[in-house]
């Protein structure tokens, strides 16, 4: 198999997902703009996230956690959750979900 190379600006999310081949594991990536908030969510899997710019908030059933570029995440599954940029930059994510989250996009 040969690998698949995809830049972020010339894909939507899943940037990288089962039409690419991928047999567990799909890639996201997100931008909030200072003041903006994801989607408030639940779902029975967990993800990791991984802040590539920026700082803001994540919010895991009613408890704020403070996140900044270079964290590491493990949303757990089933966690009523949204990030929020409270920062002056934009705020960036790289998130991976389990392939059955497809479904869900």
């Amino acid at each position: 198999m040969k690998p698949v190379i995809k830049n972020r600006k010339d894909f939507s999310n899943p940037v990288l997902g089962s039409n690419d081949g991928a047999p567990t594991v799909i890639s996201l990536y997100h931008d909030h703009a200072p003041g903006e908030s994801s989607k408030h969510h639940s779902h029975n899997w967990e993800h990791q996230v991984y802040i590539t710019r920026g700082n803001g908030i994540l919010w895991v059933d009613g408890e704020e956690y403070k996140i900044k570029e270079g964290d590491f995440i493990i949303v757990p599954a089933n966690s009523t959750h949204h990030f929020h940029n409270n920062g002056k930059e934009i705020l960036s994510r790289i998130t991976f979900n389990p392939l059955i989250s497809e479904l869900e996009i």
